[in-house]
Protein backbone atom coordinates (compact mmCIF):
# COMPACT_ATOMS: atom_id res chain seq x y z
CA UNK A 1 0.00 0.00 0.00
CA UNK A 2 1.37 3.38 -0.61
CA UNK A 3 2.44 5.68 2.47
CA UNK A 4 2.21 9.01 2.16
CA UNK A 5 3.57 11.70 4.33
CA UNK A 6 4.87 15.94 3.36
CA UNK A 7 8.16 16.91 4.86
CA UNK A 8 8.08 21.28 4.44
CA UNK A 9 9.89 23.29 2.27
CA UNK A 10 9.84 26.77 2.27
CA UNK A 11 7.64 28.56 -0.64
CA UNK A 12 8.53 31.93 -1.26
CA UNK A 13 9.50 34.17 1.41
CA UNK A 14 6.77 33.01 4.11
CA UNK A 15 4.89 29.83 3.26
CA UNK A 16 6.18 26.79 4.63
CA UNK A 17 3.62 23.51 2.92
CA UNK A 18 4.45 20.00 1.69
CA UNK A 19 6.29 19.32 -0.70
CA UNK A 20 7.09 15.84 -1.05
CA UNK A 21 4.76 13.93 -3.02
CA UNK A 22 3.37 10.42 -2.59
CA UNK A 23 6.52 7.68 -2.01
CA UNK A 24 6.25 4.37 -3.23
CA UNK A 25 8.14 1.62 -3.63
CA UNK A 26 8.04 -1.98 -5.08
CA UNK A 27 8.27 -5.26 -3.39
CA UNK A 28 12.33 -4.97 -4.13
CA UNK A 29 12.58 -1.72 -2.73
CA UNK A 30 12.09 0.60 -5.61
CA UNK A 31 10.92 4.12 -5.68
CA UNK A 32 8.17 5.18 -8.26
CA UNK A 33 11.09 6.08 -10.41
CA UNK A 34 12.34 2.67 -10.63
CA UNK A 35 15.84 3.56 -8.79
CA UNK A 36 16.60 1.34 -5.72
CA UNK A 37 16.11 2.72 -2.16
CA UNK A 38 19.28 3.40 -0.12
CA UNK A 39 19.90 1.52 2.98
CA UNK A 40 19.58 3.70 5.82
CA UNK A 41 20.64 3.11 9.37
CA UNK A 42 19.77 5.09 12.14
CA UNK A 43 21.42 4.66 16.27
CA UNK A 44 19.50 2.82 18.49
CA UNK A 45 17.46 4.98 19.84
CA UNK A 46 15.83 5.56 16.42
CA UNK A 47 15.86 2.50 15.49
CA UNK A 48 13.73 1.22 18.44
CA UNK A 49 10.79 3.95 17.23
CA UNK A 50 10.94 3.29 13.80
CA UNK A 51 10.63 -0.81 13.92
CA UNK A 52 8.25 -0.40 16.37
CA UNK A 53 6.13 2.02 14.84
CA UNK A 54 6.34 0.93 11.47
CA UNK A 55 7.99 4.29 9.94
CA UNK A 56 9.38 3.68 6.35
CA UNK A 57 13.03 4.44 6.55
CA UNK A 58 13.41 6.56 3.32
CA UNK A 59 11.28 9.01 5.19
CA UNK A 60 13.97 9.30 7.24
CA UNK A 61 16.95 8.88 4.96
CA UNK A 62 17.55 13.14 4.51
CA UNK A 63 17.91 13.62 8.05
CA UNK A 64 21.98 14.58 8.99
CA UNK A 65 23.61 11.87 11.23
CA UNK A 66 24.44 14.66 13.83
CA UNK A 67 20.63 15.49 14.38
CA UNK A 68 19.86 12.51 16.30
CA UNK A 69 21.63 12.98 18.85
CA UNK A 70 19.81 15.84 19.94
CA UNK A 71 16.32 14.51 19.65
CA UNK A 72 15.05 12.00 22.01
CA UNK A 73 11.68 10.81 21.75
CA UNK A 74 9.52 8.18 24.30
CA UNK A 75 7.52 5.95 22.64
CA UNK A 76 4.80 7.14 25.21
CA UNK A 77 4.93 10.25 23.50
CA UNK A 78 4.20 8.90 19.77
CA UNK A 79 1.01 9.56 18.23
CA UNK A 80 -0.45 7.46 15.93
CA UNK A 81 -3.00 7.69 13.43
CA UNK A 82 -5.21 5.58 15.29
CA UNK A 83 -5.14 7.79 18.41
CA UNK A 84 -5.37 10.93 16.34
CA UNK A 85 -8.77 9.94 14.87
CA UNK A 86 -8.03 9.16 10.97
CA UNK A 87 -5.52 10.41 8.46
CA UNK A 88 -6.36 13.88 8.39
CA UNK A 89 -6.72 14.52 11.57
CA UNK A 90 -3.51 12.65 12.23
CA UNK A 91 -1.60 15.26 9.34
CA UNK A 92 -3.13 18.21 11.59
CA UNK A 93 -2.32 17.00 14.83
CA UNK A 94 1.10 16.91 13.46
CA UNK A 95 1.02 20.47 11.83
CA UNK A 96 -0.20 21.48 14.80
CA UNK A 97 3.07 20.18 17.01
CA UNK A 98 5.18 21.58 13.94
CA UNK A 99 4.11 24.96 13.98
CA UNK A 100 4.85 24.85 18.19
CA UNK A 101 8.39 23.46 17.13
CA UNK A 102 9.05 26.51 15.31
CA UNK A 103 7.80 28.80 17.48
CA UNK A 104 9.27 27.27 20.68
CA UNK A 105 12.94 27.75 18.80
CA UNK A 106 12.24 31.45 17.78
CA UNK A 107 11.06 30.99 14.08
CA UNK A 108 7.15 32.16 14.86
CA UNK A 109 4.80 29.80 12.41
CA UNK A 110 0.96 28.29 12.49
CA UNK A 111 -1.36 25.99 11.22
CA UNK A 112 -2.60 27.98 8.13
CA UNK A 113 -6.19 27.75 7.80
CA UNK A 114 -6.43 26.30 12.23
CA UNK A 115 -7.10 22.98 12.09
CA UNK A 116 -5.65 21.85 9.00
CA UNK A 117 -2.23 20.12 8.36
CA UNK A 118 -0.44 23.05 7.00
CA UNK A 119 2.24 25.38 8.36
CA UNK A 120 2.78 28.88 7.44
CA UNK A 121 6.33 30.63 8.65
CA UNK A 122 5.45 33.97 9.83
CA UNK A 123 8.82 35.65 10.32
CA UNK A 124 10.60 38.46 8.55
CA UNK A 125 14.33 35.83 8.34
CA UNK A 126 12.69 33.47 5.81
CA UNK A 127 15.83 32.66 4.03
CA UNK A 128 17.69 31.68 7.94
CA UNK A 129 14.82 29.47 8.49
CA UNK A 130 14.83 27.82 5.89
CA UNK A 131 18.42 26.76 5.77
CA UNK A 132 18.49 26.55 10.11
CA UNK A 133 19.27 23.34 11.67
CA UNK A 134 16.59 24.23 14.14
CA UNK A 135 13.63 23.49 11.26
CA UNK A 136 15.60 20.15 10.53
CA UNK A 137 15.30 19.36 14.22
CA UNK A 138 11.80 19.96 13.91
CA UNK A 139 10.99 18.20 10.92
CA UNK A 140 12.97 15.19 11.47
CA UNK A 141 11.04 14.83 15.49
CA UNK A 142 8.34 15.59 13.90
CA UNK A 143 8.46 12.70 12.09
CA UNK A 144 9.31 10.71 15.15
CA UNK A 145 6.16 11.62 16.65
CA UNK A 146 3.65 11.26 14.42
CA UNK A 147 4.40 8.39 12.57
CA UNK A 148 2.95 8.27 8.83
CA UNK A 149 -0.20 6.37 8.70
CA UNK A 150 -1.87 5.18 5.94
CA UNK A 151 -4.04 7.50 3.29
CA UNK A 152 -7.51 6.38 2.00
CA UNK A 153 -6.77 2.81 0.71
CA UNK A 154 -8.73 3.12 -2.41
CA UNK A 155 -10.07 5.24 -5.12
CA UNK A 156 -13.83 5.46 -3.58
CA UNK A 157 -12.50 6.47 -0.32
CA UNK A 158 -10.65 9.29 -2.02
CA UNK A 159 -13.96 10.13 -4.15
CA UNK A 160 -15.55 10.64 -0.87
CA UNK A 161 -12.86 12.59 0.55
CA UNK A 162 -12.84 15.01 -2.69
CA UNK A 163 -16.45 15.12 -2.80
CA UNK A 164 -16.54 16.55 1.01
CA UNK A 165 -13.78 19.15 0.14
CA UNK A 166 -15.67 19.88 -3.11
CA UNK A 167 -18.84 20.68 -1.05
CA UNK A 168 -16.86 22.53 1.66
CA UNK A 169 -15.62 24.87 -1.48
CA UNK A 170 -18.92 25.28 -2.63
CA UNK A 171 -20.33 26.61 0.93
CA UNK A 172 -17.35 28.94 1.40
CA UNK A 173 -17.98 30.33 -2.17
CA UNK A 174 -21.64 30.48 -0.69
CA UNK A 175 -20.43 32.71 1.44
CA UNK A 176 -18.51 35.12 -0.59
CA UNK A 177 -15.31 33.74 -0.58
CA UNK A 178 -14.08 33.19 -3.98
CA UNK A 179 -12.15 29.57 -4.30
CA UNK A 180 -10.01 28.58 -6.75
CA UNK A 181 -10.86 25.85 -9.09
CA UNK A 182 -10.73 22.55 -7.37
CA UNK A 183 -7.88 20.19 -9.14
CA UNK A 184 -9.48 17.06 -10.86
CA UNK A 185 -9.62 13.58 -8.76
CA UNK A 186 -6.46 12.18 -10.38
CA UNK A 187 -4.35 15.45 -9.43
CA UNK A 188 -5.83 15.32 -5.47
CA UNK A 189 -4.96 11.88 -5.15
CA UNK A 190 -1.43 11.72 -6.52
CA UNK A 191 -0.70 15.03 -4.11
CA UNK A 192 -2.21 13.42 -1.05
CA UNK A 193 -4.98 15.16 -0.54
CA UNK A 194 -3.50 18.47 -0.27
CA UNK A 195 -5.94 20.41 -1.62
CA UNK A 196 -7.76 22.50 0.97
CA UNK A 197 -10.03 24.84 0.31
CA UNK A 198 -9.66 27.04 3.46
CA UNK A 199 -6.15 28.03 2.25
CA UNK A 200 -8.54 30.44 -0.09
CA UNK A 201 -9.90 32.33 3.10
CA UNK A 202 -7.72 35.42 4.55
CA UNK A 203 -7.46 37.71 6.94
CA UNK A 204 -11.19 37.37 7.85
CA UNK A 205 -11.90 37.99 11.70
CA UNK A 206 -11.93 35.68 14.42
CA UNK A 207 -15.44 35.26 15.27
CA UNK A 208 -15.98 34.99 11.11
CA UNK A 209 -13.60 32.63 11.06
CA UNK A 210 -15.59 30.58 13.63
CA UNK A 211 -18.56 30.98 11.57
CA UNK A 212 -17.36 29.45 8.55
CA UNK A 213 -16.17 26.86 10.35
CA UNK A 214 -19.76 26.02 11.63
CA UNK A 215 -21.19 26.64 8.23
CA UNK A 216 -18.63 25.19 6.07
CA UNK A 217 -16.95 22.21 8.43
CA UNK A 218 -13.80 21.15 7.03
CA UNK A 219 -13.64 17.84 5.70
Amino acid sequence: MTRRLSLLCLVGAVTVTSCVGPTTSGPNGEMGNGTTQPVVSFPPHVARLVERFDIPPEQLAWVPPRLWDDIRVDPSEVQTEAESGGYFEHRAAWARWLASCYTAAGYPAVTDPPGSGHVRYRGANAAEFATSPAKQRCDAESLLRFPPGSPPSNREEWRAVYRRKLDTAACLEAEGHDVPEAPSLEAFIDSGGEWDPYLAVEDVPYDEWNRLLATCPQP
